[in-house]
């Protein structure tokens, strides 16, 4: 019998401490050690990585899905073969979804449900809202793996999908904090404050603006600001792990920067679109580029840049949101009309590579922005990192490969709402992907079934600052 059952050799590896030459070698979906570049032990499987840099598979902190309820937008085997087509190992999904996950029964049986379709593995978010503070302890027992609040009320039209999700009276909001602190789980925070929402939007109207910059002007960076001052203040007072989700705003980043030097447990998330768009898109591009927060100034994707450089921000989620194209359109006429929300699993990776090409990134800071720091942040065992007795979550890039993107090629049912990124030159392509071992991802093509994903739950607690 052969003592590894795969080994992966002739590749660079890349890790958040360097970038070296190695094999790696795998026995029952994990890694049993790194070993000299020329070794080449026995194996049921090799896997020659000739040519490619082999990273550890990306933790995306920030996935809808949409799934129960509106499958037409996407469903559990089409969000995770795009993951998987992005280098994508693990997704954190968020709980807007018809039913929401707002109970500990409803987080039960979403886990279920996506264990039966998905092809890499997931961790669900539970949400923590002005209704539902007595599910907050069931949803951690059942597994959360983190905690989501929003600021602001439900979109028009979607109360449903929001339900147990929201918290715009200050009153409750020091509750809900309370309840997620006693969990121990990390609370995850959209930053925007929703009296400053209303005005901007009724200013608008008032105006008879319903064009795409309409909607960066009704949430301003001082709309963030406001949000991220709260939850900096509230979590110094009650203490526990938060983390403010797509950072956009150069002066958050500077409050969060300040807070963490006063040893609040906080940590940042940004999205690709706040560092590769800016407020342009919505003029050339209009509905498709309508995201929450709202794109900004190009001086400020260069404060993010700034805020991801100096470490204030942890981690890179995608903030996959997909929608129909029909949903989408509706924005040309009445940028109001449209829902906010940019599919990004499939360009996440490449677009950080390309970054990584253009010198304005490198290697090791992106493992750590996109794995590394997502595996300790949300406590997720075996996750993360290219070492022994972690899983063999890895994906194999072609640092080398130009090509230009083109929404048609993608996986995502919302492809069509991809359209800004076309026509863009990418230098570097996924692949492989592989999930505990098993090849998900292949040159262009799923070669796994759907259900091989796995539930995971948070390990135990430890600093995850």
């Amino acid at each position: 019998m052969s003592p590894y059952d795969l080994i992966i050799h002739s590749g660079t590896i890349i890790t958040s401490g360097g970038v070296f030459p190695g094999t790696i070698a795998v026995r029952d979906g994990r890694i049993a050690g790194i070993l000299a570049a020329n070794e080449r032990p026995e194996a049921a499987q090799q896997i020659d990585a000739s040519g490619l840099h082999i990273l550890p598979g990306l933790i995306d902190t920030h996935v809808h899905l949409r799934d129960p309820g509106r499958p037409e937008r996407e469903d559990f085997t089409t969000g995770t073969s795009a993951a998987a087509a992005g280098g994508v190992t693990t997704i954190l999904e968020m709980p807007i979804s018809e039913p929401p996950v707002n109970s500990g029964a409803n987080l039960s049986q979403r886990a279920a449900l996506v264990q039966q379709r998905a092809l890499v593995d997931f961790g669900l978010y539970g949400a923590a809202g002005a209704e539902n503070i007595d599910q907050i302890a069931a949803q951690a027992e059942a597994g959360a793996v983190a905690f989501k609040t929003f600021l602001h009320a439900p979109p028009p039209g979607r109360a449903h999908e929001f339900f147990g999700l929201c918290c715009t009276d200050d009153g409750v909001l020091p509750q809900i904090m309370m309840a997620v602190k006693a969990t121990g789980l990390r609370h995850c925070f959209h930053c925007e404050n929703d009296a400053m929402l209303e005005a901007g939007i009724a200013r608008m109207h008032a105006a008879g603006r319903i064009d795409g910059l309409a909607h960066a002007e009704t949430r301003p960076p001082v709309v963030e600001d406001v949000a991220v001052a709260q939850i900096l203040a509230l979590a110094t007072a009650i203490g526990g792990p938060v983390q403010i989700v797509h950072l956009s705003a150069p002066l958050s980043a500077q409050l969060i920067h300040e807070a963490r030097a006063r040893g609040l447990d906080v940590t940042a998330e940004t999205c690709p679109q706040y560092l590769f768009l800016d407020i342009s898109a919505l003029e050339t591009h209009g509905p498709y580029a309508k995201c929450n927060p709202a794109l900004r100034t190009p001086e400020d994707v260069m404060s993010i840049w700034v805020a991801l450089h100096n470490g204030t921000i942890d981690v890179i989620g995608s903030d996959h949101s997909p929608y129909v194209a029909a949903e989408k359109e509706r924005g040309w006429a009445n940028i109001f009309d449209t829902p906010a929300g940019v599919p990004g699993l499939e360009t996440t990776l490449p677009l950080l590579l390309t970054a990584v090409y253009q010198g304005r990134l490198d290697l090791p800071t992106l493992v750590r922005l996109t794995s590394e720091r997502a595996g300790q942040i949300f406590r997720l065992p075996g996750k993360g990192r290219i070492a022994a007795g972690y899983d063999a979550d890895l994906t194999l890039v072609d640092l080398q490969d130009t090509w230009i993107f083109d929404h048609t090629h993608c996986l995502t049912k919302a492809r069509e709402c991809m359209k800004l990124w076309d026509g863009r030159s990418m230098h570097g392509r996924v692949v492989t992907t592989l999930v505990r071992g098993t090849t998900i991802f292949h040159n262009g093509a799923i070669v796994a079934q759907p259900g091989y994903g796995r539930f995971v739950r948070p390990g135990p607690i430890a600093d995850s600052r």
